[in-house]
């Protein structure tokens, strides 16, 4: 969008001004019951084993939310676009808090999985209502505050979430953990009801993509199998990503052969979509790869408590929604390009600071001020290329566009993350030989590692930055592109006024 475009759209007021209060309250709202589903069911895992049993099928509470949160948010697109924001916010929310009821109440852990698998459909659609609200509701001025106070409750809800469930557990059961959602969906839904925007005066026909929904599910279910096989059979790693790509493969020829695919390809490889896409999946893949490893390495290699290593993962969020706020002003005088650029170039030296101090053992501090610059360089590309994205968007095509972004993050980050413990693991096991106690110490069990391994776990988690740094690399080259384009495209513009103005 042009800066005269973007003058046109000057809004009167902010996100919590009498015309924007109640779509920012909903909004806010949906993010913070997605932000703590996420975050405080982890730290529950050991106590509905307990109630529950069925050990094996623990991993599916959260995996099963996964897939069907990935596949549901990228079916939202098209929902969207046919009946409107206003219309799936509801039907979503009352979705989301009937399958949060069942979760409350589920007597065995298969039936638990069951109702967190639909609770997933209800928490892919919310995200992308989320996120489609912010580019339909709000002029293009205020799309990156919106996303900016999105990104401050998620920080705050990592500090928060832990803290809560933890209060939740010493009082009540982890049954408590999907009641407290209810009344937060239901005050969702009171302030969302009536001022989302509709978008359509009249709801038009969804037409929906079954094939492609089964490639897609496919895709998803196949790369989460395939990830939670890192470092343990991997045979089935392999084959499931092999199975992963070809399900890719099939997909893409299925888009370009009929006329209303679920994943379009120009909402892929449009510009500046396709820019926006690759740069920020990069730098989640560069941030993200090293950040979920963390905590392992300080309660080993470090010796700190459990607790400290819990909470050592929340400097990369406090990065990423303080820079969310603080390019939410620059964008009122800088390009998306340029903060997007700048974040990729900060997300390099930030990888290689971290990789060193882990390396040679550097301060604690100077690890989390690294992490820390990590989570900035995310805020500046996350928040830019959103705003980015929506305002290359149309209205009719909002919902399908911002569903394909977040599918593109989602993936990004289950596979950084797993490239990253493969990573850990794979140089754990050549200097020790046995990465079962890196397996042990991950699933909560109380070890103690040999000195050996300590250092394995030092020099995998170093080698993890160094995959990061080659991903930052990777996103500079594509922000320099975009930025590029970007300015080539204004100038020309410029030009072609120029030549008009009488």
């Amino acid at each position: 969008m042009d800066e005269a475009g973007r003058d046109d759209e000057m809004p009167t007021g902010g996100i919590w001004s009498p015309r924007y209060v109640r779509v920012t309250v909903a909004n806010l709202t949906i993010v913070a019951i997605a932000a703590f589903d996420g975050l405080a069911l982890v730290a529950a895992l050991p106590a509905i084993a307990d109630d529950l049993g069925d050990v094996a099928l623990l991993p599916w509470v959260i995996t099963a939310f996964l897939a069907t949160s990935a596949v549901a948010g990228i079916t939202a697109g098209p929902v969207i676009d046919a009946i409107g924001v206003r219309r799936t916010f509801r039907a979503t929310g009352l979705w989301f808090l009937g399958s949060s009821a069942l979760a409350a109440i589920a007597p065995t852990m298969p039936l638990l999985v069951t109702a967190r698998a639909l609770q997933g459909i209800g928490g892919g659609l919310v995200i992308s209502v989320a996120l489609a609200a912010v580019g339909l509701a709000y002029p293009a001025r205020l799309r990156a505050r919106a996303f900016a106070a999105n990104s401050l409750v998620w920080g705050v809800m990592g500090f928060g979430g832990p803290v809560l469930t933890a209060a939740l557990l010493a009082i009540a059961d982890w049954r408590m953990i999907f009641v407290v959602q209810l009344p937060i969906t239901a005050v969702a839904l009171a302030a969302g009801w009536s001022t989302l925007p509709s978008t359509r005066d009249r709801p038009q026909r969804i037409v929906m993509d079954y094939p492609g929904i089964a490639l897609l599910t496919v895709l998803v279910a196949v790369s989460l199998v395939a990830v939670s096989q890192v470092g343990v059979r991997w045979w089935a790693f392999g084959a499931g990503a092999a199975v992963a790509l070809v399900s890719a493969l099939a997909y893409w020829s299925h888009s370009g052969r009929i006329a209303e695919p679920l994943l379009a390809r120009e909402h892929l490889t449009r510009f500046p979509l396709k820019r926006v896409h690759i740069t920020s999946g990069l730098v989640l893949v560069a941030g993200l790869a090293a950040d979920n490893y963390l905590p392992l390495y300080m309660q080993t290699t470090r010796g700190r408590s459990e607790v400290f290593a819990a909470f050592s993962v929340l400097f990369l969020t406090i990065g990423w929604s303080g820079a969310a706020f603080v390019v939410s002003r620059l964008l009122d005088h800088w390009h998306e390009s340029d903060a997007i650029l700048t974040g990729t170039c900060v997300m390099l030296p930030a990888t290689a600071l971290a990789g060193t101090a882990i390396a040679l053992g550097w301060p604690i501090p100077v690890v989390f001020a690294a992490f820390f610059l990590m989570g900035c360089a995310i805020g500046f590309v996350s928040t830019s290329g959103l705003t980015l994205l929506q305002s290359a968007a149309s209205d009719d095509e909002m919902g399908r566009v911002n569903a394909a972004h977040q599918f593109i993050r989602t993936l990004s980050i289950t596979y950084g993350v797993a490239v990253g413990g493969a990573i850990l693991l794979l140089v754990v096991d050549r200097e020790v030989g046995d990465v079962e106690v890196v397996r042990d110490v991950l699933g909560g069990e109380d070890v103690d590692p040999s000195p050996a391994t300590l250092l394995a776990i030092r020099d995998g988690l170093a080698w993890v930055h160094v995959f990061s740094g080659l991903a930052a690399i990777a996103a500079i080259w594509a922000a320099s592109i975009l930025w590029r384009l970007v300015r080539a495209g204004r100038t020309g513009r410029a030009e072609a006024t120029t030549v008009d103005a009488p």
